[in-house]
Order: structure tokens, then sequence, then C-alpha cells
């Protein structure tokens, strides 16, 4: 789950002009739905989507039975941090899922580089500081200043692994604003019917403390998400 809109997705997976039998990575696939529009617009590829979560890939698993060919695609359960395939063994990574590295985007670019094969691609979807963001908002966060990078500087840090910028499209506010409405409204609708349940408490505290931090703590004007298209040079 990210901010971008569908029309910002769908434009990137046709800009990827794969060719049949390419091999795709996703890196923290969670439900997989990237994932399972890129093989439905190409359906000669081979898939291999990871994440840690039983639970998000069961229902990963029963969207790809319901839209592709069994074949085309594994879902894993894997640590992707310690993921260690072949250098270069990917025609296509795909990294949208918050996948963090040691040494924060340039840590992260760096590793994910290392899994494409030359002429290969990248697509990676990353926050990056819109904004300087407010030590009050860093703290809510629970997360530091050099994590990110901003605009320019993500996309420096791609080229310094050896990775070209081939194409990219940002969140708009509007977007911001909807895809944090939308998670703080799920998470409320779920904590209404669970009531009285243990961890619902906690739960509806960590809404109200994620609303505060976008709202009132600068995190609608400081944070941007970012969809980079890279090619491996």
């Amino acid at each position: 789950m990210n901010p971008l809109s569908e029309e910002d997705v769908d434009e990137m997976i046709e800009a990827l002009e794969l060719e049949p039998g390419a091999h795709v990575l996703d890196l923290g696939c969670g439900k997989a739905e990237i994932l399972l529009r890129i093989v439905e617009r190409y359906p000669d590829v081979r898939a291999t989507g990871l994440d840690n979560s039983p639970a998000v890939l069961a229902e990963a698993r029963r969207q790809a039975e319901a839209r592709v060919s069994e074949s085309k695609v594994a879902l894993l359960e894997q640590d992707v941090r310690e993921y260690a395939p072949e250098p270069g063994a990917f025609d296509l990574v795909v990294s949208t899922g918050g996948v963090a590295f040691r040494g924060g985007v340039g840590g992260t670019l760096a590793v994910l580089s290392g899994y494409v094969a030359p002429g290969g691609k990248l697509l990676f979807g990353e926050g990056y500081w819109r904004e300087e963001p407010t030590a009050e908002y860093l703290v809510a966060l629970g997360a530091a200043r050099d994590e990110l990078k901003d605009y320019e500087g993500t996309i420096g840090a791609a080229v310094e692994t050896g990775l070209d910028l081939k194409r990219a499209v940002t969140t708009s506010v509007e977007d911001w604003d909807a895809y944090e409405d939308a998670w703080a409204r799920n998470g409320e609708r779920y904590a209404d019917k669970h009531d009285g349940e243990e961890g619902v408490a906690e739960l509806r505290e960590w809404i109200a403390n994620g609303r505060a931090r976008y709202r009132e703590l600068g995190g609608r004007d400081a944070l941007g998400f970012g969809l980079f298209l890279f090619e491996r040079s």
C-alpha cells in the first residue's frame, strides 16, 4: 500500500517494456498488487515475490490464483534483508514496500542495484523530503533525517550505484491526503468492530498519533513519495 494513484502505477508498468522470459523480483511484495499488475501486462515473464508476513502472503496467493497463471508467480515467505541472490540475477527488481537496508536510501539502492542485470531495471518506490522535516516530526515518525534524501538526492544516490533514471512519478498532496485518510478510517472501522478487545486501545492511540503526525507536526508538507524507474548501465 502506498499513496500513488493507480494511473501513475499503470503508467510506470507500461514503461517497463519487459521482454518475454524476463525474470522479475518484488522485494516486500505485500499483497503483490504491483507484481500481479506487471504479470497481467507482461504475461510471458517469470515473477517472484518475497514478504515476511504469512497472512499478507496468503492474501497475495489468493489474488494470484484469481488473476494470473499459477506457474508465472512464486510468492515466498522470506526476510528480504537476508535474501542473497546471485549478482545481476533479475531483469527487473521492484521495491515499493519500504524495504530498507543499512545506510538509508543510498545503502538500499546499492544493494538493490546489485540484484539487477546489466541493462535491467529497478522500479523503486520511496519517500523523500519535500521540505526539511522538523525535529518534532522526526521523533513522532521514529526516523532519522538521513534515512531519506530529497528528490534530487534520491536520484543522485541511484546514479552513484550505476543506475540511470528513465522515468519518475510523485504523489500530489491530494494523493497523500487520500492515503492518510484511508488507512486511518480502515483502522478506526476495525477498532469500532472490535471495541474492548485486547490491543484495540493501543490501535486507536496509534491512529491518533498518525493523524497528528501528518496534520499537526509537518508530515503533510515535509514528506513526499516517488516511484522511480532506473536502468542499470
